[in-house]
């Protein structure tokens, strides 16, 4: 590595932990000063970006170690390529080299313990500066664990409804007294709604039932291409909008549209291929409620990490800046920060 290089990983080393520190004292003080806080995360974002070029916040990265003992559950030798160990390095190197100034990790693993081994893994790097876990709702043990998770700062919310529990969204008492739980501290829900995977009906029935939960819709709500847009999945996004305020939607795998399944599958890169889907949902969430991501690295079965980000800039542009940087950034902040204790 040269000493330009090293010059300016430095530079991106040291307004990481600036933002870092912003992210976390922006978490603790929103009660008292949201919007206060909100500008200084704001604020360090901006400076944290390479120069001429405005930051990008990733809200859906992956880490596992099928090395250590015991394994993953998730990936197997199935998916191939990424059956492997993927680790903060190697991220962090096309991130950084992106304009990604901050990252948040999902949990792919529906074992708990594993939600402890993604906080040791990152602890002392603030580039990882949250991370939304995996509990099953509903569980018996779900209130002790996130109880125990939640003394973390990082910890923001969970993944639910992906690895279980096997009957989806019932709504049960047991459920909805997890729900409530994680909605009275603040945190956040991700859940994936495509196919058969958690029914939008099913969704739209969660968050009437506790509007006060923070919602987001990972992968583009499971849009499936090519044009024209299926009038089905259009109807059920519009109406989840409608009738749920506090829902987002993650705009994000962008490839999942053509890619079938996670195998090595060529998905295209050109907006035309995508922007139908897309017009729906900016037209449906508007620019407030759309979060980008990337879902890396099981996008590498289907593109690559950089034509992904083109994809979005190039669609976001004629929007004007300040869309492309809610879009990119800036909602990122106001939703992945805990809002209350």
């Amino acid at each position: 590595m040269n000493a330009i290089m090293r010059r300016g990983f430095a530079r991106a080393a040291a307004a990481a932990a600036l933002l870092g520190l912003a992210w976390t004292c922006g978490a603790r003080a929103a009660d008292d000063a949201p919007d206060a806080a909100l500008r200084a995360a704001v604020e360090q974002a901006e400076q944290s970006a390479p120069p001429g070029r405005r930051p990008i916040i990733d809200t859906h990265i992956h880490f596992w170690q099928v090395t250590r003992p015991g394994g993953v559950p998730w990936p197997t030798p199935a998916e191939g390529p990424i059956f492997r160990d993927v680790l903060p390095a190697e991220y962090a190197a096309i991130a950084h080299a992106s304009g990604v100034v901050r990252a948040g990790i999902v949990e792919a693993s529906g074992i708990v313990e594993d939600n402890q081994w993604i906080l040791d893994l990152v602890r002392n790097d603030r580039f990882y500066s949250f991370f939304v876990g995996n509990l099953e709702i509903g569980a018996p043990t779900f209130a002790a664990d996130l109880a125990r998770f939640a003394r973390d700062p990082r910890f923001v919310g969970i993944r639910g409804y992906l690895t279980g529990p096997a009957e989806g969204i019932t709504l049960s008492p047991a459920q909805l007294t997890s729900l409530r739980d994680l909605a009275r501290r603040g945190m956040t829900l991700d859940i994936i709604s495509r196919g058969s995977k958690n029914p939008k009906d099913q969704v739209q029935a969660l968050c009437t039932a506790v509007p006060e939960l923070r919602i987001i819709i990972d992968h583009l709500g499971g849009a499936k291409g090519p044009p024209p847009v299926d009038p089905t999945w259009e109807l059920e996004i519009r109406r989840l909008a409608d009738v749920c305020p506090k829902l987002s939607m993650k705009f994000s795998s962008f490839y999942d549209m053509y890619a079938p399944g996670d195998v090595i599958f060529a998905s295209p890169t050109d907006l035309a291929s995508y922007k139908a889907h897309f017009d729906v949902l900016m037209s449906a969430f508007g620019a407030d409620r759309l979060i980008w991501a990337s879902n890396w690295p099981v996008i590498t079965l289907h593109g690559s990490f950089e034509a992904q980000i083109a994809i979005a800039e190039e669609y976001l542009a004629p929007f004007g800046t300040k869309v492309r940087d809610k879009v990119m950034y800036r909602n990122a902040l106001g939703f992945y920060r805990r809002h209350g204790r």
